[in-house]
């Protein structure tokens, strides 16, 4: 389960690469639906990939 440094990792991250760019919105709801799907143990399908990157690079060990 995500704990609360990673997230802020992870939205820290999608804020530097992506805050001001057309997708941003459409990633950032991605990566939400994304953390609860990990979280539950579910698969997360139809994500954009660069949420699902996003998410792999922070996601807990």
């Amino acid at each position: 389960m995500f704990d609360k440094a990673q997230i802020d990792n992870l939205f820290s991250d999608l804020d530097q690469e992506w805050r001001g760019k057309p997708d941003y919105e459409k990633l950032h709801r991605d990566v939400d639906l994304g953390i609860a799907l990990f979280d539950s143990g579910r698969a997360m399908e139809n994500l954009d990939s660069r949420a699902v990157a996003l998410i792999e690079k922070h996601k807990p060990a």
